[in-house]
This record gives C-alpha cells, sequence and structure tokens, in this order.
C-alpha cells in the first residue's frame, strides 16, 4: 500500500512538470524526501502507540472537532487525488492514442477509469489489494530502465542532456518542492488502512517507513536520470516522459510499453486513492460527522457509501477541470490534493510532539513540522487557498450530519448500541 500508492501518476510526471527548475530540483528533492521521512517517523511513532488511524491520533492530542476538521481536509485531498492520477491515465494512454491525450477524449478515459476501479473496489478490500499489488510490480520497470540508459551512457562516454540552465534560488526550491510532495503523498497510506491490516502495530511502522525510504530513494535517481535523458524543454510539454526519454534509444515500440505501463501506475494509485478515500469517509461517519450513507457497506464489507460518494466527486472534479492542456490541469489538481494533505502531514506531526510519543529523535518530530508547513507556502497562494477553503466545507457538513443524525458515534447502520456504550 505504501509503495503502491505512492509510486502513482506522479513519478511518471515528474520529469515535466520539474523540467524547468533546472538544477533547483536536485535540493528540492532532498527536501523533500528528508522532510517527508520526517514525516514518515512521526506517523510510524503514533501508529506504534495508537490503534486507529489518523483520526485517533488527532482525536487522542486536540479531540473530535480537530480530528474531523484534519480528516476532512484528508478526504479531500484524496478526491481531489483520485482525479488528478485518473486524468494522469488518460495522459499516458495519449502517448500511444494522442485523440485521448486532451478534451473529451482525456474525459472519457479518466472517468472509465474511475468507474473500474470503483467496481473493483467495491468487490472488498482483498480484491482491491490484489490490483495493488500487480500494479506496483509492473509500475517499476520503466524506472529501473532509465536509470541503466544512463549509467550506459555514462559507462561509454557518450554525452547526457544538462538541466535547464535557471538560478538556484529559494522560491525555486520550495516550489519544485511542493510538486514533489504530491508525489510523495501516499506514506501514511499503511497507517488509513491500519484497521484492515492484520498485526497492524508492528506491519504499519515498518511499512511506512521502509515504503517511504526505498520510494524516494527511486524518485530521486529515475527523475534525473530522464532528464539527462531528454531535453528539458522537451520534457516540459512531454504527457510521458520516461516514454519519450526511452523511445529514440530503444525504439518506439520501447516508448509504447513505457506510456502503458505509466498508465497501469497512475490506474494502480487510483485504486489506492479510492480505497483510502472510502476507509476515511466512513471511519469519520463512525462519530457521525459524516452522513450515515458514509457508513453503509455491502456483502463484501466495502464501504459503498463511501466508495460511491468518493468516485461521484473525483468524477465530476474531472468534469470540471478538463482543458486542452493536460499538464496544466494536471499540475493545479496536484496541488489543491496537496495542500489538503499537508493539513493532515502538520496536525499529525503536532499530534506526536503533544502526546510525546517518541523520547528519543524528537527533533525529527520537530522537523516534520516544520517542513509540513514551510510546504504550503511552496504550494502558492492559490492552490493554498483552495485547499482550505475545501476543507472549511467540512464544518457546515458536519454540523448538519450532527444535527440530523439519528444514532450514537460509532454506531453502525441496522445495529442498537447497549446504553452503557451510548452512555
Amino acid at each position: 500500500m505504501v509503495v503502491g500508492t505512492m509510486i502513482g501518476s506522479g513519478i511518471y510526471l515528474l520529469p515535466t512538470t520539474l523540467a524547468p527548475f533546472g538544477p533547483n530540483l536536485v535540493i528540492a528533492f532532498l527536501v523533500t524526501v528528508g522532510g517527508t521521512m520526517c514525516l514518515a517517523y512521526a506517523f510510524a511513532q503514533l501508529a506504534g502507540r495508537i490503534d486507529g488511524g489518523p483520526f485517533a491520533y488527532v482525536r487522542a492530542a486536540f479531540g473530535e472537532a480537530p480530528a474531523f476538521l484534519t480528516l476532512w481536509s484528508y478526504l479531500v485531498s484524496q478526491w481531489t487525488g483520485v482525479a488528478a492520477v485518473a486524468v494522469a491515465v488518460a495522459g499516458a494512454i495519449g502517448h500511444v492514442v494522442p485523440a485521448v491525450s486532451s478534451g473529451i477524449g482525456l474525459t472519457i478515459v479518466a472517468l472509465g477509469s474511475i468507474a473500474i476501479l470503483t467496481l473493483v473496489n467495491l468487490a472488498g478490500p482483498r480484491s482491491a489489494g490484489w490490483v495493488q499489488i500487480v500494479s506496483t510490480l509492473i509500475k517499476i520497470v520503466p524506472l529501473i530502465a532509465v536509470v541503466l540508459l544512463v549509467a550506459v551512457r555514462f559507462g561509454t562516454a557518450q554525452p547526457v542532456e544538462q538541466l535547464a540552465p535557471v538560478p538556484m534560488t529559494l522560491a525555486g526550491i520550495t516550489a519544485a518542492a511542493a510538486l514533489m510532495l504530491f508525489s510523495l503523498t501516499g506514506f501514511e497510506a499503511a497507517t488509513v488502512t491500519a484497521n484492515v491490516t492484520a498485526d497492524s502495530s508492528n506491519t504499519v511502522p515498518r511499512a511506512t517507513i521502509i515504503g517511504t525510504a526505498f520510494t524516494g530513494i527511486i524518485y530521486l535517481i529515475a527523475t534525473v536520470a530522464t532528464l539527462l535523458l531528454l531535453p528539458s524543454a522537451r520534457a516540459a510539454g512531454s504527457s510521458a516522459p520516461f516514454a519519450d526519454a526511452i523511445s529514440p534509444i530503444l525504439g518506439a515500440s520501447a516508448g509504447t510499453l513505457v506510456a502503458l505501463i505509466a498508465a497501469i501506475s497512475a490506474f494502480g494509485a487510483c485504486n489506492a486513492l479510492l480505497l483510502l478515500s472510502a476507509e476515511v469517509g466512513q471511519s469519520i461517519a463512525g462519530a457521525n460527522d459524516l452522513p450515515a450513507l458514509f457508513r453503509r457497506t455491502n456483502a463484501a464489507g466495502a464501504p459503498v457509501g463511501s466508495l460511491l460518494v468518493g468516485a461521484g466527486l473525483a468524477s465530476l472534479l474531472v468534469i470540471a477541470s478538463t482543458s486542452d492542456s493536460f499538464v496544466s490541469v494536471y499540475v493545479f489538481i496536484a496541488l489543491v490534493s496537496t495542500v489538503a494533505s499537508l493539513v493532515l502531514y502538520a496536525v499529525c506531526a503536532a499530534a506526536a510532539l503533544k502526546l510525546r510519543v517518541t523520547s528519543a529523535r524528537r527533533i525529527i518530530v520537530v522537523l516534520a513540522f516544520v517542513y509540513a508547513i514551510a510546504m504550503f507556502v511552496g504550494a502558492g497562494f492559490t492552490a493554498t487557498l483552495w485547499g482550505l477553503a475545501l476543507a472549511a466545507i467540512g464544518v457546515p457538513i458536519r454540523w448538519l450530519s450532527r444535527r440530523f443524525s439519528a444514532t450514537s458515534p460509532g454506531q453502525a447502520d441496522g445495529q442498537a448500541v447497549p446504553p452503557e456504550q451510548a452512555a
């Protein structure tokens, strides 16, 4: 779940979104991977001490209202993330079939991806888990391929491309780091799905740390390798930079294969985000902070109400954001999703500090909190405003849900709550 959620559409488009930043991207990568590892450490420490996932962490530290707002913001990030990676599926396929790289073709492919994966998740978490395993194994292939091709060039003294000749600036580094963070979001996947994970107190912290480190190293090497094979000016306008980097060396068929693998990668990430959003929505609804629809499950144990609402909202976002420029659509949705995720990261880091879940290496958690705050600046004013506005919408939704709820928090549909538990 950690590796499969992190390695999604983001890595396959990082060379495109980062090409204009030139050498700034190297420093930004070190900052982003280091900051993400600090955040992963904070989440791992919380998971090792408190059961129930992020909602339980924040509630224990700050109470129910902050826990709701934090998880609602994260839920928004998952819905927007589903839209972004669904658009990325179409962008990758568009390298092979140009008709689906923009306009109505892009919309149809993106909406079709969401629909198919909704059906997969309705079959239960085990079904979604198998899709995750298979897509994760496939998606690593192109990342290794570009690294090997660059290694061959260096070994045979062949020339490589230069990074874009732009100056190193603090603004450039923070902006590049914010774009990278969307590609690294997902490290919290194991904590969010802790309730459906065996031996979660041991498995979740280990998966969080190891998965984050593994993904960060691959991202850094593969992105730089791609930009050493592909001119930065061309990479900045590419919808499938890995395919464009490999095609001139191994042939058009290899580029086509890489583009299809990139589509599978984004497809797998979309699957994981749908699963995460469904679990988060159901957990929030368990406290009566969302309508009862979010608590409903089917015979397979899948949170059918939460799944359908999330898929529907992501589909509306895809339709609303369709434009002639695939890259601009993707970048904007990615930044809004990142801002919404940052709320969870910053609050959970603060929760780890308040609850004193770690006595040793406390400085790591402090750095995690500082890093999360700094990324709000990197995301830019517009994306931050959108993210915070979407988070604020949760306040009236919570009030209405509690106002018209006929059950006690935590009560499942159709099940009575014993008086002592209700009290």
